[in-house]
């Protein structure tokens, strides 16, 4: 959950005493790596969505605060436009029934959602791209309220000089737009995976990470359309890194640059060699909470991030943040798309070779940006260095050893044998969200309201996206 700061105005001193303080906390960080001062606890699971509040015409309605307040909800907060919002869903073990008991909290929270917003007369949908959202409906009149996005808007448009940041997009169709406030990001609403880890695991299962972030973008894609356009399988990536260019040395959302080789230290250390400081808020917190390293680490949005968060007993902990999937048609696809994710971490991190000594970074690039564009008709290259079909490689060698091993870590039969199933059909019948999503433009001739409505039928269903007709 992105932390509220005090004020949007900022001066040089601001900055300087920000990188000293961030400086500071770095040398405590390494500290904390040389002496492994990490929690070594078992595999835990988290999650966030990131949803959509619209009117019974389909548009997005700019009203999250008093939803927010009506809905009154701890871990449901707002995000960057008024009709956006987030449901975080507490962590979880993955051995035994934590994905089954995230399952129960999530469903919970977002009928309660549902029955907030009906009262409101509006209604809630997850999806990665609103097909009814407009460029105009993106302005700054429609940002939340909270200081910290005033702040990032006026901080990213000064990195920039001023300049509008633009949007070029080449798909089925082609879209170019300028946009004069950050407000592009919240066309893109995704579901972001926290996988714990403890430290002798960190390297391995962030490397997998990157490396499977093909396959998961590739299933869950859902956001095919934007301003009427036929886009990529998953428009949602290349918005949101375009969204926040501030023009620097490295770009502030990307897929990375390298595999970490000894420790998640080495993005850590890359976010600050790399990455000018952007939110300068004086932290009212310890030097041993990290908070100004956590502020910045948290203006930077990787599709694969490393977090540090901390135990009841403060001692810190690690956790990786993959962030390529789209928000979901169903709670059903969103539960098997975090159970096949972590079952691709759990076969790929504990496969022999490590596949990071066998598929070059670039590669791993290549396959994810192929894979966001084409969805699961993208070709990609494995480990043998052939290329493959993306469905035909998870058919083949992928999708049964990722459930094996999901099975192998003590996640519950029935919650594996669900997941393994919903993940297969999507695989057989060759649709996620945004093939249905295209198929439904077709069939109304365009006619987003029309599709949309279609689409919350479905969805208030729960059936899996393969199912939709």
């Amino acid at each position: 959950m992105g932390q509220e700061i005090t004020t949007d105005v900022f001066s040089a001193e601001n900055f300087d005493r920000f990188r000293q303080h961030l400086h500071s906390e770095m040398e405590l960080l390494r500290s904390w790596f040389a002496g492994d001062k990490f929690c070594d606890d078992e595999l835990q699971c988290g999650l966030e969505l990131e949803g959509w509040l619209i009117g019974q015409d389909g548009n997005p309605v700019p009203d999250n605060s008093l939803f927010l307040a009506t809905l009154d909800r701890k871990w449901v907060v707002p995000e960057l436009s008024k009709f956006n919002f987030e449901v975080n869903v507490s962590p979880q073990y993955l051995k035994g029934c934590g994905l089954r008991d995230m399952h129960s909290e999530f469903s919970a929270t977002w009928s309660r959602c549902r029955e907030v917003a009906s009262r409101l007369d509006h209604d809630i949908v997850s999806v990665g791209i609103l097909p009814t959202v407009t460029n105009d409906m993106l302005c700054i009149e429609n940002m939340s309220t909270l200081q910290r996005y005033a702040a990032l808007n006026q901080q990213v448009l000064r990195l920039r000089g001023g300049s509008p940041l633009t949007l070029h997009i080449e798909g089925q169709d082609r879209l170019h737009s300028v946009h004069q406030d950050l407000m592009l990001e919240s066309a893109a609403t995704s579901v972001q995976v926290h996988l714990k880890v403890p430290p002798r695991l960190a390297v391995r299962y962030y490397n997998a990470s990157v490396i499977a972030s093909c396959f998961t973008v590739a299933m869950a894609a859902n956001a095919p359309l934007l301003f009427g356009q036929r886009l990529w399988a998953d428009t949602r990536i290349t918005v949101f890194e375009q969204a926040v260019d501030t023009a620097g040395p490295q770009p502030r959302v990307s897929f990375g640059q390298r595999y970490v080789v000894d420790s998640l230290l080495e993005l850590f250390e890359s976010n600050l060699a790399d990455h000018r400081v952007l939110l300068p808020a004086e932290l009212d917190e310890p030097p041993a909470t990290m908070p100004y390293v956590r502020m910045h680490n948290g203006t930077l949005w990787n599709w694969n991030r490393p977090l540090i968060g901390f135990e009841a007993d403060g001692r810190p902990h690690l956790r990786i943040e993959h962030r390529p999937m789209s928000a979901s048609p169903s709670i059903a696809d969103l539960f098997s798309d975090v159970a096949f994710y972590l079952g691709l971490v759990l076969y790929l991190g504990n496969r022999d070779p490590a596949p990071e000594s066998c598929l070059p970074f670039d590669v791993a690039r290549k396959n994810f940006y192929a894979a966001a564009q084409s969805g699961m008709q993208a070709q990609v290259r494995w480990l043998d260095g052939r290329d493959y079909g993306l469905a035909d490689l998870l058919e083949d060698h992928i999708l049964e050893c990722s459930f094996d091993a999901l099975a192998a870590a003590g996640v519950r039969e029935r919650e594996v044998r669900s997941a393994h199933s919903i993940v297969r059909q999507r695989l057989d019948t060759r649709q996620n969200g945004a093939v249905w999503q295209l198929r439904k433009w077709s069939d109304y001739d365009g006619d987003l309201q029309r599709l949309l409505q279609h689409y919350q039928a479905n969805q208030l269903a729960d059936q899996p996206i393969h199912s939709w007709q």
